[in-house]
């Protein structure tokens, strides 16, 4: 019956003070609305880092003049080494496959060089590790025997990476600020309005009121706002991102950047977000009102 009654008393409390309810859900859907656009940013740079990373391939091309032995103890050689996480062999054929469809319908045109007339190379197509070291693996392996060149892309390919991992690195960092910042600004705000209620805090401690009895409506009334706050950000960012992500066709530029699907996504952010309202709510709710709990009877 006790719990029953902080709950009533609680949602009482919202709509009794409205006018400071209002302010403090404000406050909490701003900071929300800001963490999850960062929130978005930041997990879709991760992922497209990620895709960039494993993408990356080193093109070997083999010179013609090896035997069979040689490119099957070439490609065991550059299995071994360190960062490289698989080794295919592309024939000639193979390779103007691959050729052709780099330039879609238009790749037709190419079909002659089939047979006899091919003048591409057998490779290896390395795919490494995203740790590795690009050009000190891609050295390493045109001094192999029968590598005629080595192509990963050169310092392009290398400052990408290193430009994306910046990003979301710098995101993440965002992401901590402004949620520590949103916890100080909700904090302060519901802070305000247990301000608001001091005369009536004073009253119940001078009636015989309990901490816990005149503290529990209060943090329940915290723990409402922050939810309340949170409504909005949950929904902008569920219809947001899936417009967004429709809008685009599921990738950023090229299909290179492609973007997280909205689910499980957008729930998750959801789920967060939610959590992280109702949690400063609570948090800060309970800390304001307790300071003022120290009023001596």
């Amino acid at each position: 019956m006790k719990i029953g009654r902080h709950i009533k008393e609680g949602f009482i409390g919202v709509i009794r003070h409205s006018a400071m309810s209002v302010s403090a859900a404000t406050a909490v859907t701003i900071t929300l609305l800001l963490v999850s656009l960062f929130l978005l940013l930041t997990l879709n740079i991760q992922q497209i880092t990620k895709n960039v990373e494993e993408s990356v391939q080193i093109h070997v091309k083999i010179l013609d003049s090896s035997t069979t032995e040689v490119i099957k103890a070439t490609q065991t050689e550059i299995t071994k080494l360190a960062g490289v996480k698989k080794v295919t062999y592309s024939d000639k054929n193979a390779e103007l496959d691959r050729f052709i469809a780099a330039f879609g319908a238009d790749g037709k045109i190419f079909e002659m060089y089939r047979g006899e007339n091919n003048p591409l190379r057998n490779a290896y197509l390395v795919d490494v590790q995203k740790s590795a070291a690009l050009d000190v693996l891609a050295a390493k392996i045109q001094t192999l025997k029968g590598i005629e060149s080595v192509n990963y892309g050169g310092e392009n390919t290398i400052k990408l990476i290193s430009f994306m991992n910046g990003i979301r690195d710098v995101g993440l960092i965002l992401v901590i600020i402004l949620s520590s910042l949103a916890i100080f600004l909700i904090a302060n705000t519901i802070k305000i309005t247990i301000q608001s209620r001091f005369d009536e805090i004073s009253i119940l401690k001078t009636l015989g009121a309990t901490n816990s009895f005149i503290r529990a409506p209060m943090v329940l009334e915290g723990l409402a706002i922050g939810f309340l706050g949170s409504l909005i950000p949950v929904a902008v960012t569920i219809y947001g991102y899936t417009s967004m992500y429709k809008s685009l066709g599921g990738f950023l530029v090229s299909e290179l950047f492609i973007l997280r699907p909205v689910y499980p996504f957008v729930l998750q952010i959801s789920y967060l977000l939610i959590i992280l309202g109702v949690a400063v709510g609570l948090v800060g709710s309970f800390i304001s009102v307790t300071r003022y709990l120290h009023v001596k009877r």
